[in-house]
């Protein structure tokens, strides 16, 4: 959950810090710090602060703080509440290292214990300053190069770690166990961050490490190891694509204005790479031996968590339609300890943006281990998922900085629409002339997104009218079930109003004793094989004075007669569907979260990669 960034090179080292940090803090913003090292007197200079970025910001505007290597934290909150004891860097009791971390230290209690009896202090609640003073503990009788992986033997858990040591003035340590943390190559400069984000400004040659591999990182090299052998490791560096300009505002007030606008493009440039001439879909990590044995796959498992997991509802409907394969979505969490029924002949589909997400990993790890195929659908090329699932999808959407997930969401439901076609294919079940027609209208997809961002003032005004009600239900029935889920999950994340998706058929059991006249209730209910059953789900809000606000097709005579606010996309396959009427979703919570002054970018509590279970 945490940011991390490290620097060691000839420049100063705060100012690529705090840079660095600026560009991380979406992972975290209950605390922030610094620590960098004065090689001249040999000594840590560790400043942090409790709150957003902005507070460390202020605090050390006047100070000096000399040395060309350091490291950088901003915090998500586990052990220990959000304070300035409990902020990162944590040095060890005789100040002779600074550490920041991201994950969970399982054992810290028991090792914190044992500490405490050979007479070692402590300042802080949390797991990390128990690391820190374990490898603190054994650098009295060894150095720091043995120091460093003994203690991490001896640390359950997931987590990473990057630290300074006093005495090292050339080097920075880091290590990784599940959590992610990669290696950026400079000249005559070398990074560390928990993502390529921070990285952009300066390289795009990165080294991913890989689980329980420590390294020492000089200014002109990195040097990798297994903690389980001790033994040199090589990792070879990739290129990333990514650009500055496209992990940057450029000019819009949140992030995830920019990325809602940026999803066209996104789509766009997706199916200008999957959709050859031809009209034939092709995905160049799916090699000739991955297709034979997807041809033969009997039923698909789709795990993932938040809007992914909504991708994946989707995702099953279109799987069981299209490539006539039973199909089901399950939470991460809860797949990894179901004891799940699956085999050799069975696909798992792992859906994720950062391919981090440590439920999701466990799952993916899970599937291998009783034998199944796994595809990752992931945005984040390198990233711990793509490398260990058997095959893997990218989608290609650019970073997505604002924590609520827009254009990785709308990618998914791309990636998943074009895999599900092609798997049609390859079984026999959709003929050419059905997949020219589909594919047509696929490539449409792109300009009518536009046309429906074209309505964000409209929903503004819808927004404007609502923002001050603290509940709102979500409907929806068939592909868009999941829309209601998901539009209710956006809503509650930015805005933290209380918002709740249900299938429009399960209003009667329940959630229609919520209706009255001050109810709002969003029905996405464009034209579908279940139209008429959502008008008659809306007249029953109707009777009991609900606030209706539509999301229907263009030319929809009924909906605005029986609407309080109306908002149409483009008529298109009902399969398309969730990805027009994701936008308007998208719009609607950002647009009451900024009426409600809220944090938009980097709502409380939440942070954009899940990395701790």
């Amino acid at each position: 959950m945490c940011g991390i960034i490290g620097y060691i090179g000839s420049k100063e080292a705060l100012p690529v810090l705090m840079k660095g940090l600026q560009t991380l803090e979406y992972r975290g913003y209950d605390s922030a710090g610094i620590a960098c090292l004065d090689e001249e007197n040999g000594k840590i200079h560790v400043e942090k602060e409790e709150g957003k970025l902005g507070a460390l910001k202020e605090k050390i505007k006047s100070l000096h703080i000399a040395g060309s290597s350091g490291i950088g934290h901003t915090r998500w909150a586990t052990h220990g509440a959000p304070s300035r004891k409990n902020a990162h860097p944590h040095q060890d009791y005789r100040k002779k290292i600074a550490l920041v971390h991201n994950g969970i230290v399982e054992n810290y209690a028991e090792l914190k214990r044992e500490l405490l009896e050979k007479g070692v202090p402590f300042l802080s609640e949390t797991d990390t300053e128990v690391a820190a003073n374990l490898i603190g503990y054994y650098l009295q009788t060894m150095p720091i190069e043995k120091a460093f992986p003994k203690a991490l033997k001896r640390l359950k858990g997931y987590f990473s770690f990057v630290l300074l040591h006093a005495a090292s003035p050339g080097r920075v340590y880091v290590f990784r166990r599940s959590n992610p943390l990669c290696i950026g190559l400079g000249r005559g400069e070398n990074f560390v961050a928990s993502d390529v984000t921070p990285l952009l400004a300066y390289t795009d040659k990165i080294i991913y490490l890989d689980d329980d591999d420590y390294a020492w990182v000089s200014r002109d090299e990195a040097s990798v190891f297994s903690l389980k052998t001790g033994k040199a490791v090589k990792r070879s560096p990739v290129t990333i694509r990514w650009s500055v300009a496209q992990a940057a505002k450029e000019g819009y007030p949140h992030f995830m204005l920019k990325e809602i606008h940026e999803q066209p493009e996104v789509m766009k440039q997706m199916l200008r790479k999957r959709v050859l001439q031809k009209q034939k879909i092709y995905f160049d990590s799916l090699d000739e031996k991955a297709v034979k044995r997807l041809v033969k796959i009997r039923k698909v498992f789709l795990v993932s968590c938040g809007t992914a997991y909504h991708a994946g509802l989707v995702g099953g409907i279109l799987l069981e339609n299209f490539a006539r394969l039973p199909s089901y979505a399950q939470v991460s969490s809860e797949f990894r300890y179901s004891d799940p029924v699956v085999g050799r002949e069975d696909l798992v589909v792992l859906i994720t943006q950062s391919g981090e997400t440590a439920d999701t990993l466990a799952a993916l790890r899970e599937a291998k281990a009783k034998g199944a195929m796994t595809l990752a659908i992931v945005n984040v090329v390198g990233s711990t998922i793509a490398r260990e699932a058997d095959t893997v999808i990218y989608t290609h959407a650019g970073p997505e900085i604002g924590v609520a997930s827009t254009k990785a969401y709308t990618a998914q439901l791309m990636t998943l629409t074009l895999l599900s076609l092609l798997l049609g294919e390859c079984r026999g079940v959709l003929r050419v002339k059905e997949m020219s027609r589909l594919l047509k209208g696929l490539n449409r997809i792109p300009e009518l997104s536009r046309k429906v961002i074209k309505q964000y003032k409209k929903i503004d005004l819808c927004a404007k009218k609502l923002y001050q009600h603290r509940s709102f239900l979500f409907l929806g029935r068939g592909y868009n079930f999941p829309s209601a889920l998901e539009g209710a999950l956006k809503l509650k994340e930015i805005s933290y109003a209380h918002a709740h998706g249900y299938a429009a058929g399960e209003m009667k059991h329940g959630p229609i004793a919520l209706i009255d006249n001050n109810q709002p209730v969003i029905c996405v209910a464009p034209f579908s094989k279940t139209y008429d059953k959502m008008l008659s789900n809306i007249e029953e809000i109707r009777a009991r004075s609900g606030i209706v606000i539509a999301i229907g097709s263009e030319g929809d005579k009924e909906l605005p007669k029986k609407s309080r606010f109306f908002f149409s996309v483009p008529v298109t396959e009902e399969c398309y569907t969730p990805v027009l009427t994701a936008i308007i979703l998208q719009i609607f919570a950002y647009r009451i979260a900024v009426h409600n002054e809220r944090d938009v970018d980097q709502p409380r509590n939440l942070a954009k990669s899940v990395t701790v279970e």
